[in-house]
């Protein structure tokens, strides 16, 4: 990727990449809303379990996707900080921007899966 391209997909200029993947379990049912542009979004939190612990990581994905509780899936990326007027102030929120929402049901589709992510950011 190149140029804009790279820019828009989470590369900067000088090499900066801002890239993440997350596997887990969609915590609860998605819920999609309609921004007053028209555009759709669909929110979710994934659960992460490891050795240290259980991470919650919320997601917003543009497009209808009505995930259920329970669905293990895999989200391309990248990591989203935005700032919204609440009460007096503002408030911020920092989540995942998912480019790609992935049901994962067998380990050697994620194995297929991260290759494609590894191949996009070399650019193959």
């Amino acid at each position: 990727m190149a140029g804009k391209d790279a820019a828009a997909k989470g590369h900067g200029p000088a090499g900066d990449v801002n890239v993440v993947v997350v596997v887990g379990e969609v915590s609860r049912d998605a819920t999609v809303t309609e921004a007053g542009d028209g555009r759709v979004f669909t929110s979710f939190d994934v659960v992460c379990r490891g050795a240290d612990g259980r991470t919650v990581v919320p997601v917003t994905l543009e497009a209808d996707n009505p995930l259920t509780a329970g669905t293990r899936v895999a989200v391309f990326g990248t990591v989203n900080k935005r700032f919204y007027a609440a009460g007096a102030g503002l408030a911020s929120r920092t989540d995942v921007r998912a480019d790609r929402v992935t049901v994962v049901r067998r380990p050697a589709q994620l194995v297929r899966l991260m290759q494609g992510v590894a191949d996009d950011l070399l650019g193959r």
